[in-house]
């Protein structure tokens, strides 16, 4: 009788064993699948009870992942890491947890091999004894720890198809992408081709990003773009590693962080208000503003007779304009980018329809500096000499602010910058900034009236000068055309030059017809042109503005993409990159004066410095996306790197060939980004 007890209990004892453990919440048990390649995957199975839960590698918010001890007597076993399979979002409000919900299989590879010899499965199943000393943490509206002890074998485990399932969960593909950390966000961008509904970026590492917070999706013109709010400190972060879920399909994510923000040289609210009114006042020295504000210049010495009011009514016009105008384009980039439109300083001249009418009126105002043509106080006078609309001058002003565009002086990049990723209620004070910077030397000039008397007299030189503007009116007429061939095709760029001689062939009427009826209805139909063909050169061009420029002249250098720098630095090749647009007269000197000399293109051959060009002439989101990074919103720009150097290295925005080679040859930099 002693001996049958005996019996009894040890076969209750093995028995238990092998059927599932209940740890008080779930039910655990071992479990194998299929034996291939000398390789069998067994799993653990928790059937947990009904909205109970258990975590994944990276618990999120809070919680643990399991952990299993392993103990194995046949020394040809070598059981692996547990393969996680993805995880699900399991929200606790204001919390965000990873994990599995009421029942998973956590997968584990076992080679059956040793010492390169291989074994079959018989052989390893008649000894093959298995420990599993199991501890996870299992909650619902509270977290138990919880421990399963399980010692069993090969050959006792019930093999069960569910494990293939869960294996299959394991993500096996992995997504090629670039990761940055910009700002408080970690920008992860990726290809993908078909339309996507839902995503989500479950990350291994801990502490980085904010779990709870809204990732946010972003169709950019080649790739896609996620941002996944972070914690403040993450610059000891090299790698990023987790699965993303796209429509319910996983993908694996590993790639270098590229932290641009950790070096780079932040700016206050202050600082850009201070670097944007210097912008702004060095912005009237531009080449690109030159040919109206010597307009203006000329309208005010003409005014060396009138009385102090009219004088300061005609500057606070002047400025008044500016000031306007630069809070309009200030608000509608700020619109436009609110609605998933992202816009750079100077993409008003991205626009082929705002190129052509540019152009048109620059040759409209030369024209009419160039001959008798007097239209009075119309407001297409625009502040000229000889007017006394008070409303011409605040229109010069508009018309001054959007032929400077082009242009970005020095501190005025860092400013705008700092601006377009900052709320409205910031941005449009760093705007107004940069319009009163533009627009001191005009305010000095309302409140000291009595300055215009230390200008040269008025005389008959005066419409000798005004003759001479012309020719600039003329130049930057050309330039936008120049500008509009690059962003159309030739057939739209002929039409565009007969609608000028059409418009200079109607000036030329102007000039015969006495009767100021027939003048008026000359001015309409001149207007009327301008207007129409604008109208007719946005139905013709909608579908070429997104597309990059074919500028033949940048054709034997490295055009620019999204991975350019990476791939660069992956290969320690040195490199000069330089954003720069048509439209940018800033950029053209440059290139003239600096990037273009045969000296610096001889050092940059001679050293192995690869030249790219980013040419952001037309439209462009990977582009933008690269000058935001550098927390730039405008060109030039002009990136350098070579081995050696920490981080890439901003050159300043007006280039001399001194100052590149100053830059190429120090090997001791500091970033300014």
């Amino acid at each position: 009788m002693k001996y049958l007890k005996l019996i009894f209990l040890l076969t209750f004892f093995v028995q238990s064993q092998t059927e599932p453990i209940n740890t008080g919440h779930a039910e655990v048990s071992l479990i194998k699948g299929s034996y291939a390649n000398n390789q069998l995957v067994i799993g653990i199975k928790m059937d947990m009870q009904d909205n109970w839960h258990t975590y994944w590698k990276n618990p999120g918010d809070s919680g643990g992942p399991i952990k299993v001890g392993w103990d194995y007597s046949n020394t040809i076993l070598n059981i692996g890491e547990v393969l996680w399979p993805a995880p699900e979002l399991i929200p606790y409000p204001p919390l965000m947890t990873y994990g599995y919900e009421d029942f998973v299989i956590f997968p584990f590879i076992v080679n059956l091999s040793v010492e390169g010899t291989s074994a079959n499965q018989e052989d390893l199943e008649i000894d093959a004894d298995i420990e599993a000393d199991i501890d996870f943490l299992i909650c619902a509206d509270i977290c138990v720890p919880e421990k399963a002890y399980i010692k069993t074998s090969l050959s006792e485990m019930s093999q069960d198809d569910e494990l293939d399932n869960w294996v299959n969960r394991v993500p096996s593909i992995t997504l090629p992408t670039l990761i940055k950390k910009e700002k408080q966000f970690l920008e992860i961008r990726f290809s993908f081709n078909e339309k996507i509904e839902n995503i989500y970026f479950y990350i291994e590492e801990k502490g980085v990003v904010l779990h709870s917070g809204n990732q946010i999706l972003t169709k950019e013109e080649n790739n896609w773009l996620l941002k996944v709010p972070t914690e403040k400190n993450i610059d000891t972060i090299d790698t990023i590693n987790g699965v993303l879920n796209i429509d319910n399909k996983n993908y694996l994510i590993s790639s270098q962080l590229n932290i641009k923000e950790s070096n780079s040289l932040e700016i206050t609210f202050l600082q850009a208000l201070v670097f944007a009114f210097i912008g702004g006042l060095i912005l009237n020295l531009m080449p690109c503003v030159f040919p109206i504000i010597s307009l203006k210049i000329l309208s005010f010495v003409s005014m060396g007779n009138e009385s102090n009011l009219k004088i300061r009514q005609h500057a606070l016009s002047f400025c008044l304009g500016v000031l306007v105008t630069f809070l309009l384009i200030g608000l509608a980039m700020i619109m436009l980018k609110q609605a998933g439109s992202y816009l750079g300083w100077g993409f008003q001249l991205q626009s082929p329809v705002i190129v052509s009418i540019l152009s048109m009126i620059m040759f409209v105002i030369g024209v009419i500096l160039l001959t008798d043509i007097n239209i009075g106080s119309s407001l297409t006078k625009l502040g000229g000499v000889g007017s006394n609309s008070i409303f011409g001058s605040f229109l010069t002003g508009v018309l001054a602010v959007i032929v400077a565009s082009p242009c970005t002086a020095p501190f005025m990049g860092a400013a705008l910058g700092y601006a377009l990723i900052q709320p409205s209620g910031t941005t449009l004070p760093v705007f107004a900034s940069l319009g009163i910077g533009f627009a001191i030397p005009y305010l000095v000039l309302a409140i000291y009236p009595n300055l215009i008397n230390s200008l040269p007299k008025p005389g008959k030189w005066m419409e000798t000068l005004k003759q001479f503007f012309a020719f600039p009116m003329f130049a930057t007429s050309l330039w936008l055309i120049w500008i509009f061939s690059l962003q159309t095709s030739v057939d739209t760029l002929i039409n565009l030059l007969i609608v000028i001689l059409v418009i200079s062939l109607l000036m030329w009427m102007l000039t015969i017809f006495k009767s100021q009826a027939l003048k008026l209805i000359l001015w309409i139909l001149i207007l009327f042109v301008i207007v129409f063909q604008g109208i007719k050169y946005d139905s013709i061009n909608v579908n070429r503005i997104d597309v990059v420029s074919d500028n033949q002249k940048y054709s034997e250098f490295n055009a620019w993409n999204s991975n350019t720098e990476q791939s660069f630095k992956n290969k320690r090749q040195a490199y000069l990159i330089n954003f720069t647009a048509a439209w940018c007269i800033t950029c053209q000197a440059n290139d003239k004066i600096a990037l273009s000399r045969p000296k610096i293109r001889k050092y940059m051959k001679d050293n192995d410095i690869e030249y790219i060009v980013a040419d952001w002439t037309n439209k462009n989101t990977d582009i933008l996306n690269a000058l935001e990074s550098y927390n730039r919103n405008g060109v030039p720009l002009y990136v350098f790197w070579k081995p050696g150097m920490n981080e890439s290295m901003i050159l300043p925005a007006i280039l001399t060939e001194q100052i590149l080679l100053d830059s190429f040859e120090n090997d001791i930099i500091e970033s300014i980004n």
